[in-house]
This record gives structure tokens, sequence and C-alpha cells, in this order.
């Protein structure tokens, strides 16, 4: 009996004690959170560096099984000239099937060349008389791979197709195409790269909205999407960015900047990084670096320029 009176006189609680649990249950999360953030970034920027490697690996293994030659960012490959069962597009077509997206790069097969007597007046040099393998394809332009894409990327679902990259390749080191009569060649690896594989940056992240007409290529000459539709803009643009110039953005401000209203851009005439604190960067040996933000312009620079000559600062 007493002990049943005890249990009657145990009071409910009160309205202000739940209110303290929920605002220790609210700071809790609030402290949680950004910890989740973080996590998830730092394995998006995992994931974006593994891209970077699996892409410059790639682009070794193609250099290697081709005698050496590097493909280039825009044009014939192997083949200089015109031939059946060659490659003709962007440097990231070229190295679909060391990516494992042979059956990809299959897909584009175009069988142009019909019969030897066909009656046509082939120029050697004009790669649509021949069968070939080419990025003017809808099953490519239609498909998104996904090594090509940087998860930390906001404007990876934006773009003019689905055949979009979050990376940009290094101007100086891959050249433009054959056919149109530039004079480039296909460069030789690990020759041309003088300064050292490991000491020459290959690629690094772009946002997929910051092509347009202003892409990011550490050259004089001519400018062009590092993507699977490049599109030639004239060098009088102006805004080729050379030098201590070339200096990469971190988390660039999104803005758009005239690619046809599709959405968020980043600036298009450096390469940016969706990252805080610096950039991916994939290097002529496979190997993949991320550089701080605190690394030098000159430095940046010297690092971009395959044969130089120069010595990285330090700050590399």
């Amino acid at each position: 009996m007493p002990l049943f009176r005890f249990l009657r006189k145990s009071r409910a609680f009160t309205l202000i004690e739940p209110l303290v649990v929920i605002a220790i249950i609210a700071i809790l999360i609030g402290l949680l959170v950004p910890a989740v953030q973080k996590v998830r970034e730092a394995a998006a920027r995992l994931q974006c560096s593994n891209n970077l490697k699996q892409i410059s690996l790639a682009t070794v293994n193609c250099a290697d099984q081709h005698e050496g030659k590097l493909p280039p960012g825009l044009g014939l490959y192997p083949n200089k000239t015109g031939s059946d069962n060659n490659g003709q597009g962007g440097l990231f077509v070229h190295i679909l099937p060391y990516i494992e997206q042979d059956n990809l790069y299959k897909a584009t097969f175009d069988p142009r060349l019909t019969s030897a007597n066909d009656g046509r007046n082939r120029d050697p040099n004009w790669v649509n008389y021949h069968s070939t393998y080419t990025q003017w394809n809808g099953t490519l332009q239609n498909t998104r791979v996904k090594t090509y894409i940087c998860p930390s990327d906001p404007t990876a679902e934006t773009g003019w197709s689905q055949a979009v990259t979050s990376y940009a390749y290094n101007g100086q080191i891959f050249g433009i195409a054959y056919q149109w009569g530039w004079g480039q060649q296909c460069k030789r690896f690990p020759a041309f790269l003088s300064d050292g594989t490991s000491n020459t940056i290959m690629y690094t992240e772009k946002a997929v909205n910051s092509y347009g007409t202003t892409d990011w290529r550490p050259d004089s000459g001519f400018n062009y999407y590092p993507d699977w539709g490049p599109a030639i803009a004239s060098p009088e643009d102006g805004r080729l960015a050379t030098g201590p110039a070339a200096m990469f953005v971190v988390r660039a401000p999104l803005k758009c900047n005239g690619t046809g209203g599709q959405g968020v851009c980043a600036d298009g005439g450096k390469a940016n990084s969706p990252h805080t604190a610096g950039i991916n960067v994939g290097l002529g040996d496979g190997s993949v670096r991320f550089v701080s933000q605190g690394v030098s312009a000159t430095t940046w620079w010297y690092a971009l320029t395959p044969n130089g000559g120069e010595v990285l600062g330090s700050d590399w």
C-alpha cells in the first residue's frame, strides 16, 4: 500500500523537459550534419581523383599501344590521314577503349566506305570517305560515362548532350586535328614530356558547364572543348589562359558564360575545382595529385608546360 501511494504521487513530465530534450537533439544534429557533409565531400573528392587516375592511365596505355603516339585533343588517330578503322574526334573519344568502354567506342563505327569502286572522288585526308569510329554519333553523344563525371561537379547534370565531362586536358600536350592542315602531329610519349612525367599536368578538373567559347587551354593558338564534341573558338577571342593567368579557380562562382542558357555555368577561361582548398590533377606518369590552393601561379604554369625546362617551386 505505501508503494502504491508513492507511485500515485510521481509526477508527469512538465512541458519544458521534452523541449530541453528536443533542443539537445537539434544541437547534436546540427553538429553531425557538417561532419556528414565533410565525409561525403571527402568520398566525392576521392572518386573524382580515381576518375582522373583512370583517365591518365588510359592515355598512357593508349600511347603505348600506338608506338608512343599520344591521342590528339581533336582529330584523327592513330593514323594522321583518313583510313579505315581510324578514330575521328576528341581525346575523350580516343581513350574510351582504355577505360573499359570498348563497346561504346565500337558503337560509334560509321561504315562510310561502301565499296572500292563507288565512283566518289576520295581525298585521303577527308575521313568521311572511310569507315571510322567517330564522335559525331548519336549513341555516343547520348551516353553518360561515369568515369568522365566528378560527383562534386555542381553542373554535371547540364550540357548540350549526355556526353559531358568534368575534366579538361592540357592543350600543350594534346594537339589539334591532322585533317584541317594546321600542321600538328601527335606528340610522342614520354619524350615530349621532357620536364618529367611526374612534373607535368595532363588533366585537370573543370566544371561541365564552363566550356563554351572560353575553354581552358594553356597554349597559344586555337581553343577547343576538352569534350566529346570539340568546337573551334577563334584565337582572336583574347581569352586564352596562358602563363600565370592560367591559375586555377577553387569553387568558382557559378555564372552563365554564353553556353546557350543551359543553367549554371562556371568561368570557362580557367581550370576550376568544385572542392575546397585545391584541385585534383592527373599527371603524365598516370598518378593523381591534389594541388593546394596556396600554390603560386608561376609554379602552376610550370607544371602545365611539358618541355619548358622550368623547375617546379617548393610549393608544388
